[in-house]
């Protein structure tokens, strides 16, 4: 994949101001807890750089967005030196988490909503960066392959993942990549076993897909709420400022309407490619975290379990 096409056309999201569980920042001496994407976990660089890292090479620094949480911003604040402030999407609470993202995408949109954008979720951990690396470029080649126009990537290398949710996905038709009909929030244990056996696979967060398509897909979910969140952004944009997204945005919205926009499907139809080989952990809780670190402290990288492949199973639908 060429450089000049990425410049042209693609942009990437750092999704940053998911909370998430909490862990105490090891480069901090006496430091309070932090969300684990502002952590090192025994790395030279926090899980916020490395996911900056990986925008960076899908996309240029003048096409790089971030969301963030102001509680936390002398966490992520030096790491942004980069990012310019009208690229910036911050929020105030986690309830405005969502609305964060979906304004960073509309702000795309509305520039060109055939380029394409891919979401990075910063708490997450990667043993093999390179494996990850090569699956991203694949992803961005295919959006303009498949009819939904929206490719994720699916992880099947984690044996046992501790507190993973799934996609379930079958076969498609003659394109590439798998079709993803259902997602499964953080099963039990043994539901998790099953569905893997049944060819699931891990939900990593990551999406790429064309802006037009993330935009259609808030408007839909978020009618009265779209109006609103171009205007922050178009404001806060023409003063060269950071768009900050209070939860007051929602006005009388109750609460619950909120967490209904999601990039999984069936809401939000998708591919999904398979990766394998990266050690990969959503650290979706405090268990997760430790197993991580257990994983580092006893010799840096995950062992044999952690890498541990499944077989490629996919499920034929009757």
């Amino acid at each position: 994949m060429q450089r000049s096409m990425l410049e042209d056309v693609h942009w990437s999201i750092v999704i940053a101001d998911d909370h998430g569980p909490e862990w105490t920042p090891g480069f901090m001496a006496g430091a309070t807890a932090a969300p684990v994407q502002y952590c090192h976990l025994g790395a030279p660089r926090t899980l916020l750089r490395k996911a900056l890292s990986r925008a960076l090479k899908l996309a240029p620094a003048s096409n790089v967005l971030v969301t963030a949480m102001q509680k936390f911003r002398s966490h992520w604040d030096p790491s942004l030196w980069f990012v310019r402030p009208e690229n910036r999407f911050i929020v105030d609470t986690r309830s405005s988490s969502p609305l964060a993202t979906a304004a960073a995408l509309l702000s795309i949109a509305s520039r060109s909503p055939a380029d394409v954008v891919t979401l990075l979720p910063a708490r997450c951990f990667v043993a093999d960066d390179d494996i990850l690396q090569e699956r991203l470029e694949l992803a961005l080649a295919l959006v303009p392959q498949v009819p939904e126009g929206v490719v994720t990537l699916g992880m099947l290398d984690t044996g046992d993942g501790v507190d993973e949710s799934y996609l379930l996905v079958g076969p498609g038709d003659a394109r590439p990549g798998l079709t993803a009909h259902a997602y499964a929030r953080q099963p039990a244990g043994w539901v998790a076993r099953y569905l893997r056996q049944q060819g699931a696979v891990v939900a990593s967060g990551i999406v790429a897909g064309y802006a037009g398509i993330f935009a259609a897909h808030i408007s839909n979910h978020w009618p009265g709420l779209t109006h609103k969140l171009t205007n922050l952004f178009k404001v806060a944009a023409a003063a060269g400022l950071e768009t900050q997204v209070p939860a007051t945005l929602c006005g009388g919205m109750p609460n619950p309407a909120l967490p209904a926009l999601r990039w999984y499907p069936p809401s939000l139809a998708q591919r999904a490619l398979p990766v394998r080989g990266c050690g990969w952990s959503g650290l979706n809780s405090a268990r997760a975290v430790a197993r991580v670190m257990e994983f580092g402290s006893a010799g840096g990288t995950p062992d044999s379990r952690y890498m541990e492949a499944e077989p490629p199973v996919v499920v034929r639908r009757r």
